[in-house]
This record gives C-alpha cells, sequence and structure tokens, in this order.
C-alpha cells in the first residue's frame, strides 16, 4: 500500500511540475510541428502517414500516431498543441514512477535512494524541458526504461512474461525513435558479459526477439507499400541525418555541459566508476555506455537526443550519493543514519541541477516564437489554401493554417511561375529569399514584423 502511494504521489508531483512550467503557446518547434500536422494526416486514414501529401515515413511513427487518437475530436491548431505537450507530461510522469520502481530494485528497497534517483531524473533539464514539449523524447524515455526495467526483473524473477515484455516495449522505443535500435545492443551487451553465450540456447530470449520482430513489422510492412522498401524509412532517416550539420563529441560534450551543467554529469561519471561489477552493475553500465556510444556515432547530434539516458543517470547519481553518504558516516564518531546523511549530501546537489534544469527549459521557451507569433497572425487574418513560406516556415505554417497547400520558397522553376500566375493566397517570407521583388511585384505587402525579418504578402 505505502508503494502505491508513493508512485502515486510521485506520478502527481511530475505531472503537475509540468503543467504549472507549460511552455507558452507561442513557443513552436519545426519537429513538434511536423508530428501534429502527420498526425491530423493519420485521422484521415491509418496508413496516411503523410505531410502535403508527401510520406514522412523516415520519422518514426508512435507519437503520431499517439497524437492522432486525439485529433480525431480536437480541430483546433492550439489545442491540438496543447494536447500533445500534455501527453508528453504523462509520460514524463509515468517515466518519474518507473525510475522509482528501476531504484528499488537497484537499492535492493531502500527508499531514500529511490527518491533521490527519481529527483534527480525529474529536475534533469532535458528530462525536465522534453516533459513539456510536442515532442517524441519523453515517450521515447518511457518504452525505453520500462524496455530495460522489465528485462532486468524478468531475469531476476525468472519471469518469461516480463521478457518478452521487454522485447515488446524495445520494438515500441525504436518505434518511438530509430536511434531506439541501441537497445537491441544494450540487451546483447548485458547478455554477453552475465551469460556469455548460454542465452542463446534459452528460448525466452528467441521468442522475445521475434516479438520485437513481429511488434515492428507493420511499419516495415507500411515502409515496403508506401516508401520503396521495408527497411527504407531507417535508410532515409539515417541519410537525412548524415546530411544535417555534424556535431564532434567534443563539441557534444560542450553543448552538454551548458544544457545541464556540470553538476549531473560528473556525479554519474562517478556513480558508474563506483558501481559493482554485478548484475546491476553490469546493467547500468550497458545501458549508459550502449545507448550514448551509439549517439556518439550518429553525424549530426543535438543534446537531447540522450533525453533517454535520464533514469539512469538519475540512479546513478544517487549511486554515488549513496557511496559517498556511506564513506563519511564510516569516517564520523558521531554515527548518524545514513540516510540523513545522503538526504542532506541529496538536497545539496539537487539545486544546482534542478537551477540548470529549469534555465533550459526557459531557454526552450523562446524557440519558434517569432515565427509563430507571425503564422498566428497571418492565420487569423489572412485565411488560405495555398500559401508560401520560408523554408523554416514550411512545418509551422502547416500547423497554423490546417488542410492548406504549403509551399517552401525555393529557387525552382514551379515556384516562380505560381507566383506568376497567382496561385498563392499568402505569402511569408523570413528573412531574404528567392524571387522576393517578383513577390513584391504581384502581391500586396500587407505587414513587416520585427524590424522587416518577416514579411506577410496577400494576392493583390
Amino acid at each position: 500500500m505505502r508503494s502505491k502511494v508513493a508512485l502515486l504521489g510521485i506520478f502527481t508531483f511530475a505531472f503537475l511540475l509540468q503543467l504549472l512550467t507549460f511552455p507558452p503557446w507561442n513557443t513552436l518547434t519545426y519537429d513538434g510541428a511536423l508530428y501534429i500536422c502527420i498526425a491530423r494526416s493519420l485521422t484521415q486514414g491509418i496508413t496516411n502517414f503523410t505531410y502535403q501529401g508527401i510520406y514522412m515515413m523516415y520519422r518514426p511513427p508512435l507519437y503520431p500516431y499517439t497524437l492522432s487518437l486525439f485529433f480525431h475530436f480536437i480541430n483546433d491548431p492550439l489545442f491540438q498543441l496543447k494536447v500533445a505537450r500534455i501527453i508528453s507530461a504523462v509520460f514524463f510522469a509515468m517515466t518519474a514512477t518507473l525510475t522509482y520502481k528501476f531504484a528499488g530494485e537497484i537499492f535492493e528497497g531502500k527508499n531514500v535512494e529511490g527518491i533521490l534517483a527519481t529527483l534527480f531524473f525529474i529536475f534533469n533539464g532535458l528530462a525536465l524541458t522534453m516533459g513539456g514539449r510536442e515532442l517524441v523524447h519523453s515517450e521515447f524515455t518511457f518504452f525505453y526504461t520500462l524496455a530495460v526495467y522489465l528485462f532486468y526483473t524478468g531475469r531476476k524473477l525468472k519471469k518469461p512474461k516480463r521478457i518478452y515484455g521487454a522485447f515488446i516495449s524495445a520494438g515500441l522505443a525504436i518505434l518511438t525513435r530509430y536511434t531506439g535500435l541501441s537497445i537491441v545492443g544494450v540487451f546483447l551487451a548485458y547478455l554477453w558479459i552475465i551469460d556469455d553465450l548460454k542465452w542463446v540456447r534459452k528460448k525466452e530470449y528467441l521468442i522475445g526477439f521475434f516479438l520485437l520482430f513481429l511488434t515492428l513489422l507493420p511499419w516495415l510492412y507500411m515502409g515496403h507499400l508506401y516508401y520503396g522498401g521495408f527497411l527504407r524509412p531507417f535508410e532515409i532517416a539515417n541519410r537525412v541525418v548524415t546530411l544535417d550539420k555534424p556535431t564532434s563529441v567534443v563539441q557534444f560534450l560542450s553543448l552538454l555541459i551548458e544544457d545541464v551543467g556540470i553538476v549531473l554529469p560528473v556525479l554519474a561519471v562517478f556513480g558508474l566508476l563506483l558501481l559493482e561489477k554485478d548484475e546491476k552493475g553490469w546493467l547500468l553500465i550497458s545501458w549508459v555506455l550502449v545507448g550514448f556510444g551509439m549517439i556518439m556515432m550518429v553525424i549530426h547530434k543535438e543534446t537531447r537526443f540522450i533525453t533517454f539516458l535520464s533514469p539512469a543517470l538519475g540512479i546513478l547519481v544517487a549511486y554515488f550519493i549513496h557511496k559517498a553518504s556511506l564513506l563519511i558516516n564510516f569516517f564520523r564518531r558521531d554515527k548518524i543514519k545514513q540516510e540523513v546523511i545522503a538526504i542532506v549530501l541529496g538536497i545539496i546537489l539537487l539545486i544546482p541541477i534542478a537551477q540548470a534544469g529549469f534555465s533550459l527549459k526557459n531557454r526552450w521557451n523562446s524557440f519558434g516564437v517569432y515565427d509563430s507569433e507571425v503564422l498566428l497572425f497571418a492565420s487569423k487574418n489572412y485565411p488560405a489554401s495555398s500559401i508560401l513560406v520560408s523554408p523554416s516556415l514550411y512545418t509551422m505554417a502547416g500547423f497554423y493554417y490546417p488542410g492548406a497547400k504549403v509551399d517552401m520558397i525555393l529557387n525552382k522553376e514551379a515556384v516562380r511561375d505560381k507566383i506568376l500566375n497567382g496561385y498563392y493566397e499568402v505569402v511569408i517570407y523570413k528573412g531574404e529569399g528567392p524571387y522576393l521583388n517578383l513577390v513584391k511585384e504581384r502581391y500586396k505587402l500587407v505587414k513587416e514584423f520585427y524590424g522587416g525579418k518577416f514579411k506577410v504578402f496577400i494576392k493583390d
């Protein structure tokens, strides 16, 4: 009963924290707008994974499908945005409760360390920020963590059904974000260290991998039907990331420290080094090193890409505090409870981590503000069924103009011809771009924003 109350309390605290620090309506990301637009398309047909009539299967499907369940009943764009963020907040809160349960396994029921691990997850800047955004990371973190938790407890308790659930959850993680493929590496590394190759002869793992394949199969088949091949979604996703701006490991680590501060990564590394080389220790080592290593192999890296490691980092920091409190108590003459020392250390170390977390969340609240305000103004005052926008506004224009045909301002003959023929009802420039003089001749400038950075034209 006490455990259920604790889980309910953690869920409520984490969920209310997200609601109380909800991003403002006018901050919207390019990716978030795309997911919402795809989810709208899915309400028209279960295989209609498109934006502007183009299949977007290089994007993982589970998050847009989750949104589409609610978008059948919700049509207002800003309300849809709110729902998308609430869904992320729910997954954030569920991951917080899962972190507590996982820490209970690692620390063998020690409640203080379990609470500390949960708090270090909740106030980790990446988890805290993504937990309220219209992005995949909160849902992805939940399924990834659930897969590792079920895998470990299934082995420990000798419950094959949990192992089966772990592989199904792993499949859902992959379908939430393709870098979730690293979960297979985590499982294999852990099994190799603990069981060598004996696991190959155990049917629960063979059945598990088969269930993983079955979980992925509908999406693979859709890729075959609509995208040019069973593995085409993964291939195109890899190509898109490869073409993006390269990020070195050194650059990534610098950005990570800027986003979450120095305290959290350093404590997590210390916790990792102090781990005992038993099943629990090797589990965390496999989880963190394989997961982090796979992200470092990606050409373009952003700090949010490792949000899925936040529960493991929280547990590692709690493990460091646990060991440090034992050491401090060992050298004290006046012995006090180890839990008291752990609580004091936890509070002291949580302060800078939480400060960095809220700082990152506030920085994300400025993303896309100008774009959103311009597009909302245009959509409210100049409804249109065909619009032309700068490339960086492409998905956000679709978000604010549901059902409209959206084209990008590109140096193409087809775009030029449509401008000449007056095809577009609204044209929005962000900065300079091709055919600006031609648009000025053919369309009426109705408003400029932010010193002329944005220009809104309508058909004259």
